[in-house]
């Protein structure tokens, strides 16, 4: 899958932040006082700087359809938001949900205020939209699925409808079909020259969306426009930390206490927290202790594996993320050559649900070789898990390499990280041994 080959997260808590709430005191409608809209005069047209109110005559429900996509009839769509406590960051809230037959669905619910929300379905695909009382349309722009309909989502969203967008998503998809299909994974000579060659367009990709929010964020757009285009926007070169932190004081003005504004802002101390936890967990510091919970039920303490081993790799992970996974192929290489020789894998689950976690295990094991996974799984589920805080862990996946003496010799490898990091401090001592 390309989300497993292309992205460099997954499922951090800022980007948990495509399903957060969000709100306009208690008004679901857009600022009366605005008039314009998107200009299609461009190529790629400038943003709007003000939006339409909503019909007076505005339906009290939403309704999403969807039909004659390509979805597999059984499959569970699930609307989505962020649950309202700000310090509840990674737990969801279903606000609907629906069964697809013959590629069709429709998701019907209610909403006091306009809000963040994603339509997930099946097991990592979903698309990010603006829940208002309104009909929606589910459609395929031939670059992948996209929510149609809402004046904030149309506004806020309206960079997936651009022409050079969809062009341009195309050419990339193209680009990564050449590159990546029937890639041997493992080869990393080809998988960095593969990655090389479609780098400029995922660039192209994304400087077209972030052009696009920008017109609005540097605009007059109102103000509850512009916090759902920043809570979609991760261009932190043009918009860094500090910035964004004025940019929602500003905000807050006018909104006053949004649920959004104080998800980001409760996010934005999180980070601060991260940073320092990370600080003190760099390569050669101390490891911290922690204990996590097996499909048994029985408690395993990273200590107590540490002290049997003379390198365990920390790994925190998902079932949802799909990076993680695409990971296992290189930890499953590296464990089945060193664990011999005094290799452990202690992987922690972050799954807010058991059942997730057990089906993703499973799943691993049927389809990889040697049990596919055969390592020390364990759960602890969320963000606020006593594990990941212990960790700052903000982003998945995440891993620390710790030796024997409980040093951390590695944090947050990927690819082929692990393998060379571990063959370089056990490789000379397990070849003379042999």
């Amino acid at each position: 899958m390309k989300d497993k080959l292309r992205l460099t997260w997954s499922a951090s808590l800022v980007l948990s932040l495509s399903v957060a709430l969000a709100g306009c005191g208690n008004h679901a409608t857009p600022n009366p006082d605005a008039a314009s809209s998107v200009s299609p005069s461009s190529t790629i047209p400038a943003a709007p700087t003000s939006i339409a109110p909503a019909p007076e005559t505005a339906r009290p429900h939403f309704t999403i359809r969807a039909q004659s996509l390509q979805l597999k009839d059984g499959t569970e769509v699930t609307l989505l938001e962020q649950d309202a406590n700000p310090q509840q960051a990674d737990s969801s809230v279903t606000v609907a949900t629906a069964t697809v037959s013959h590629g069709s669905f429709t998701l019907t619910g209610s909403v006091n205020q306009p809000m963040r929300g994603t339509v997930s379905w099946g097991s990592h695909a979903s698309v990010g939209m603006i829940i208002e009382n309104a009909s929606y349309q589910v459609v395929d722009s031939g670059a992948g699925l996209a929510v149609k309909g809402g004046h904030y989502n149309d506004l806020a969203f309206g960079y997936r409808r651009l022409p050079a967008y969809i062009a341009a998503q195309k050419k990339l998809l193209q680009a990564e079909h050449k590159a990546f299909d029937h890639l041997d994974m493992m080869d990393e000579a080809a998988v960095a020259a593969a990655r090389k060659s479609t780098d400029p367009d995922l660039a192209a990709v994304r400087a077209i969306q972030n052009d696009y929010q920008s017109r609005i964020l540097d605009g007059d757009s109102p103000a509850l426009l512009k916090l759902f285009v920043l809570s979609d926007n991760y261009d932190w070169k043009r918009y860094p930390t500090a910035q964004r932190a004025t940019m929602l004081a500003t905000y807050a003005k006018t909104l006053g206490a949004n649920p959004l504004i104080q998800r980001m802002q409760y996010m934005d101390g999180i980070n601060k927290q991260s940073e320092s936890a990370h600080a003190a967990l760099a390569v050669g510091k101390p490891y911290r202790d922690i204990v996590a919970v097996g499909a048994d039920g029985k408690p395993v303490r990273l200590s107590d594996v540490l002290a049997r081993n003379k390198l365990v790799l920390l790994d925190f992970w998902a079932s949802w993320c799909g990076p993680c996974r695409g990971e296992f192929p290189h930890l499953a290489k590296t464990y089945q050559e060193f664990h011999k020789d005094g290799f452990e894998i202690y992987a922690v689950s972050l799954d807010d649900t058991r059942s997730d976690w057990l089906k993703a295990l499973s799943e691993e094991r049927a389809n990889g070789a040697n049990d596919g996974i055969p390592w020390i799984n364990l759960v602890d589920p969320g963000f606020s898990a006593k594990s990941a805080t212990a960790y700052g862990v903000l982003s998945l996946p995440t891993n620390y390499l710790i030796a024997g003496d409980g040093k951390i010799v590695g944090v947050n490898m990927r690819d082929w990280g692990v393998e060379k990091a571990v063959r370089k401090l056990l490789g000379a001592h397990a070849h003379a041994k042999r």
